[in-house]
């Protein structure tokens, strides 16, 4: 009787066991997010108080004056979320500008962000555009314009799911987005933007210019246009 009762007690201790770790296995274990996952809506996060820092260069070109560089810095800070004018629930894009890290930042702009299972969109001046198509796929081109009647604009994404560097940061998971890359004789027009996951856009570059044709001397001169560097330095979450 003494070894029955010790066999009884010895199971109901492993059947305790097993009750509490398959509890905690259950509570620890989190569902796999179909959007993160297979959409790769991770690559522009949009959330309450989520802020990126950059540092910008700007140079603007014309024929008869020297370049015109501008170097200051931007905030843009997810604010209060609220639905638009469709229903659809969007974002407060705020951005904050100054000029170097001793200054304070001041109100600059304020756009919209929101996103869907399948378009991720900033409205820019109520210029709305699609950054990104989910689900994700690499040389697949849409028409970045198409919400706000302008000509197509054709972009597709580069580099899905690689590192990129950048000063100080590192980044493991990261896409291209091109949204030009044309250059002729004439004019030239390269546009990217790189997003890593869970942080959103890291850096963009962009050169849109016309050469000048008027004589052989001035070929490969630009005669004007822009040209803008704008890449992270620093983000987080207030």
């Amino acid at each position: 009787m003494h070894y029955q009762s010790n066999f009884t007690q010895t199971l109901t201790y492993i059947l305790f066991l097993l009750i509490v770790s398959s509890t905690f296995t259950a509570c620890s274990t989190k569902p796999l997010d179909p959007d993160s996952i297979e959409l790769g809506t991770t690559f522009f996060p949009l959330e309450t108080g989520r802020y990126i820092d950059y540092q910008v260069e700007d140079i603007q070109f014309t024929l008869i004056n020297d370049p015109d560089t501008n170097r200051y810095q931007i905030r843009e800070l997810v604010a209060e979320e609220f639905q638009d004018i469709n229903g659809d629930p969007a974002f407060r894009l705020e951005r904050f500008r100054r000029a170097t890290a001793n200054n304070t930042w001041q109100l600059d702009s304020v756009w919209v962000a929101k996103r869907s299972l399948n378009q991720a969109i900033v409205i820019q001046s109520n210029l709305p555009l699609i950054k990104i198509v989910f689900p994700l796929e690499e040389a697949k081109p849409w028409d970045g314009n198409i919400l706000n009647g302008l000509d197509q604009d054709l972009y597709e994404i580069a580099n899905l799911n690689r590192a990129f560097a950048i000063d100080t940061f590192n980044f493991a998971n990261t896409l291209k987005v091109i949204q030009g890359n044309d250059s002729s004789l004439v004019s030239m027009d390269k546009r990217n933007e790189v997003y890593a996951a869970e942080v959103g856009l890291v850096y963009k570059d962009s050169t849109v210019v016309t050469f000048c044709t008027e004589t052989p001397d001035c070929f490969t001169q630009i005669e004007s246009g822009r040209k803008s560097i704008q890449k992270v330095i620093g983000y987080g979450k207030q």
